[in-house]
């Protein structure tokens, strides 16, 4: 028996080694794809797909012995122990103990510094390990292997389980979707397009999709690229591998960046030899149907995985020259070769010394240290999106564009805006110079800029600021604001308010509380707006408010105002549910880049939306026409007002925000009318009221009174 125990043992030891070596030796080549994938930009993703390929194989193959021939996973030794199984006592020979030893009347040896000396014998230590040789001081102590491989064993079983749970919810999700085709199955239970692994592999989409010709095609075209190339089972065996090594976050980066690549990649395929119109219109299928990562989904998703560097990489792809090609594959052959196979071993003795003599010269040196730096998980040219600046001009210098191909979009007593580059690009003519910005100033809408010259910061001399409309889609519409200022040194930029930064302003002003079956939004700690009823397994599943998909900005007298709906987000429902929940403020632009957001406050947005639609047509006189018709409660008639005007504008919409699970709530609204420098204040007493085609939504109920 005690053999038997013996045996499980050095079962468990060679397991744990082997696990470990893999994993060490898979961190070396991820950290090379991440270097490659920098150097090669936006070329085709094939390349660095195939590598993503042999850190697979790596992370779970033993390595292939290829005789004396020397490979850097012969670098990484094997162990034996390395999980001590009864103790760490020295096992070199009497021998090499004597040869490390004075010789008598030997005259002593330069002082040198401790911590540097510790070190090297710690790494004497764990490269004598590597050749089954054990030391005294050990890695670990007795008993380590039973508790390195229960804890190892815990963490795989608790990410195998989270995974198979979300393989059945799937499961159950699509169990009574619709055959509309061969290989492609519709259901009203999901809301964007996936293929799920299986003999054969199934494409599912969202019921309505059949009716955007277009845009299905694309989308099958893609998925069925996918099963093609087999990227669901790949996808399925990445996310095994992952759990047998969820312990080394290198390999957590890898199969974030691997299904990054893979969808770029399988996006090159259908566009290959495609024109730049068919791009932007997949590129715009891509944004319709972005999406957040599924992490652990064995499903493979049409619109997961960085939409934002998707659509650069579908739109600016190159491809190497052939020779170029050539010489990529060749290295990536040879780098398959090198990490799944092992030749000859390095004597331990030569590298110990030869590291000691770099790392203790003769010469003592003092305050010597290990300094490790982080390593940047990914380096990748900036998306305009990202950037702060986007475009400088200095005045006296030739900026080289060709005026003749700007196109005047509006212009100010200073300032002139110009498109480029058919809408894709964008050039501000400023009083000392021109500068251009690659980003895109209008967008497939057709919807044109709006710009406001004004001394926003208070320095003296007026800024450009520009509102642009390009990022939008199912589920997304965002206003980009931009400002154009000169800079301290004389140089004049174009200045973008970046979603994270204003998110960042945001977010801490707005939470989740949760009921039994409900949740409520807490607007600075206080429960605000209307009670939302959430289906308990989104409760369980981290449902919660967020923002960021529906941003405005609009410029009013002079003033750059901000609003962002809220939505309800968890882990089965990416998609968003939205009850009217929005936080608005204004923008104050602070001089050089710098913003922030001041006067934040919580409105609800059909009472947003019935004020802002229907007073400015009842102060005009189209009460009757259309106010009565659309926008008061059943039985409610509003009689016109008795001064029309030609031109209102609102100002602010005042209501008890923590009311409103009552269903009625008076507001107070204040506007300007025709210009007039003296201000009017409305009462609107509104009530929510069902909709014919379900839910409700608020509605005038009964006279408006205005005060002057």
């Amino acid at each position: 028996m005690a053999q038997d125990i013996r045996q499980k043992e050095e079962i468990m030891t060679v397991f744990l080694n082997q696990l470990l070596q893999n994993s060490l030796c898979a961190t070396l080549l991820i950290l090379a794809i991440l270097l490659f994938r920098r150097l090669t930009g936006e070329l085709s993703k094939l390349y660095v797909h195939l590598l993503w390929l042999i850190t697979l194989l790596v992370l779970v193959l033993p390595p292939i012995p290829l005789g004396s021939l020397h490979t850097p996973r012969g670098l990484i030794a094997e162990t034996e122990l390395t999980f001590s199984q009864k103790n760490g006592t020295s096992q070199k020979t009497q021998a090499e103990n004597a040869t490390e030893a004075k010789a008598p009347g030997e005259s002593p040896e330069a002082p040198v510094d401790k911590e540097a000396q510790d070190w090297a014998n710690g790494l004497e230590d764990f490269l004598y390990r590597g050749q089954g040789i054990g030391t005294q001081s050990g890695i670990f102590g007795p008993g380590s292997t039973e508790m390195f491989l229960l804890l190892w064993a815990v963490g795989a079983l608790l990410l195998l389980a989270i995974n198979l749970a979300e393989w059945l919810r799937l499961k159950k999700r699509v169990a009574i979707a619709v055959r509309i085709r061969k290989d492609v199955w519709r259901t009203k239970q999901i809301d964007t397009p996936f293929v799920m692994p299986g003999m054969p592999s199934r494409i599912y989409i969202p019921q309505g999709l059949e009716q955007e010709e277009e845009q299905l095609e694309d989308i099958l075209k893609h998925e069925r690229r996918h099963i093609r190339n087999r990227d669901p089972w790949i996808k399925c065996f990445a996310v095994l591998v992952l759990i047998l090594h969820w312990f080394n976050p290198f390999v957590w980066l890898a199969y974030r960046l691997m299904n990054r690549d893979m969808e770029m990649y399988c996006d090159e395929c259908v566009l290959k030899g495609k024109s730049m119109v068919e791009k932007k219109h997949y590129a715009q299928t891509l944004l319709d149907f972005a999406c957040k990562s599924r992490g652990f989904s064995p499903a493979v998703y049409f619109g997961e995985s960085s939409t934002k560097k998707r659509i650069r990489h579908v739109l600016y792809t190159k491809r190497p020259h052939a020779a170029v090609s050539l010489l990529l594959l060749l290295l990536i052959s040879g780098c398959g070769m090198s990490f799944l196979s092992i030749g000859e071993e390095m004597p331990v003795q030569v590298v110990v010394d030869t590291l000691r003599e770099e790392l203790l010269p003769k010469d003592s040196f003092h305050g010597a240290g290990v300094h490790w730096e982080e390593d940047s998980t990914e380096s990748e040219e900036e998306l305009w999106t990202e950037k702060t600046i986007v475009g400088t001009g200095h005045p006296g210098v030739e900026t080289g564009l060709d005026e003749a191909a700007m196109s005047l979009m509006s212009e100010t007593e200073q300032f002139a805006l110009y498109s480029m580059q058919e809408g894709n690009a964008m050039a501000v003519k400023t009083p000392e110079c021109l500068v251009y910005a690659e980003v895109p100033v209008i967008s497939n809408y057709g919807i044109e800029p709006q710009i406001l010259e004004q001394d926003f910061d208070n320095d003296g001399e007026p800024e450009l600021a520009i509102i642009t409309y390009v990022l939008h889609g199912t589920g997304i519409s965002m206003r980009s604001l931009f400002m154009t200022d000169r800079a301290a040194d004389s140089s004049w930029n174009i200045y973008q308010y970046r979603d994270q930064d204003y998110l960042d302003e945001l977010t801490p002003h707005f939470d989740t509380q949760y009921g039994e079956e409900s949740a409520r939004l807490l607007f600075d700690g206080v429960p605000t707006g209307v009670t939302e009823r959430v289906d308990p397994q989104e409760l369980e599943q981290g449902f919660a408010y967020y923002a960021g998909s529906q941003i405005d900005f609009r410029f009013v007298e002079e003033k750059i105002l901000f609003r962002s709906q809220l939505a309800g987000y968890s882990q089965i429902n990416f998609s968003g549910t939205y009850v009217g929940h929005e936080l608005d403020a204004q923008v104050r632009y602070q001089g050089e880049g710098e913003w922030q957001l001041t006067d934040i406050r919580y409105a609800d947005a059909g009472i947003t939306e019935v004020i802002e639609t229907a007073i400015p047509l009842y102060l005009t006189s189209q009460t009757s026409e259309i106010v009565n018709e659309h926008y008061t409660v059943p039985g409610t008639k509003l009689s016109d007002f008795q001064e029309p005007g030609e031109e209102v504008t609102i100002l602010s919409i005042l209501y008890p925000t923590d009311e409103l699970d009552s269903g009625e709530v008076e507001a107070y609204v204040t506007i300007r009318q025709d210009g007039e420098d003296s201000l009017q204040y409305l009462y609107v007493p509104l009530k929510k009221v069902p909709l014919d085609y379900g839910g409700s939504w608020w509605r005038i109920a009964g006279e408006i009174s205005v005060e002057r």
